[in-house]
């Protein structure tokens, strides 16, 4: 079904990328056993992938607007996302522009970018999921190779979630801190210092809404806090690169199957080649 689906897209020449289990475990090496394929691509490319997906025999289908479409064969499913469920992150050419190539299921196609990833999974804290783990992952695997000035750009106004996972990053692998470059802990530092000293903002607005659906439902229900507007940063793909640039590294095939053992994402990447766990 999966391969049906990818086969689909592409040869509609409809653009997209692979992210969910099987770009995870492309940057980290993790696997999860999946049902699912997530897809990210443009809003405007949503009726184009629907389309060739209803060729293929698959129902398709808009849950919400604002962000995701799905398409059904059987228990198995495929999710087509162009935002984030907050509405913070949505796909822009800027995806495109620094998507990883990858050989997903036999196909060549793109995987959604490492810091694009980690802008959607930061905002991601309901009480029966939170990824910060993923981002810690991520960041362990790729840190070296990440464009971080481009990732600070996409956070914007928001960057003390991004403080937050870095945080909590430093405590969880205090032997890899250098992953995180210095200087953006330095920022990030001289912007809090800065806030602190101007004080409470004079707003009565909640921002639990941006990470949590429920979590916050109470401060603006009961205690009268205003929910903070999604507010996209612009297309963070013109920012400066990183100042470690980019390495190119070999190609290198992950995830075979082990004998007898569940179907693992086949997954060959070529590109900026990321820090392994554990290397």
């Amino acid at each position: 079904m999966r391969v049906r689906a990818l086969e689909s897209l592409l040869c509609a020449g409809v653009p997209f990328m692979v992210a969910g289990a099987y770009a995870f475990f492309a940057y980290t090496g993790i696997f999860r056993d999946t049902k699912d394929l997530d897809v990210m691509l443009e809003e405007r490319d949503v009726p184009a992938a629907f389309r060739a997906l209803e060729r293929a025999g698959f129902e398709t289908e808009l849950l919400d607007s604002r962000w995701i479409g799905k398409a059904h064969a059987g228990e198995r499913f495929i999710d087509l996302i162009f935002s984030s469920s907050n509405g913070l992150a949505v796909v822009d050419g800027g995806w495109f522009e620094h998507a990883r190539p990858a050989t997903i299921l036999g196909h060549c196609c793109l995987i959604a970018p490492v810091e694009e990833i980690i802008f959607t999974k930061a905002f991601v804290d309901e009480r029966e999921r939170y990824d910060g783990a993923d981002v810690n992952h991520l960041i362990y695997a790729c840190g070296d190779e990440m464009d971080w000035e481009r990732l600070l750009a996409r956070f914007g106004p928001h960057w003390e979630v991004l403080l937050a996972h870095l945080t909590l990053y430093r405590f969880v692998y205090p032997g890899a801190r250098s992953r995180v470059p210095g200087w953006l802990i330095e920022e990030l530092c001289r912007r809090t210092l800065e806030q602190s000293r101007v004080g409470d903002a004079p707003l009565r607005v909640c921002r639990g809404n941006l990470i949590s659906r429920r979590q916050y439902l109470h401060d603006y229900e009961k205690l009268g806090l205003v929910a903070a507007p999604p507010a996209p940063a612009p297309e963070a793909a013109r920012a400066p690169l990183c100042r470690k640039g980019r390495r190119l590294g070999a190609r290198q095939r992950l995830g075979k199957a082990e004998p007898g053992g569940p179907e693992r994402p086949a997954v060959e990447v070529e590109a900026s080649r990321l820090r392994k766990p554990g290397s």
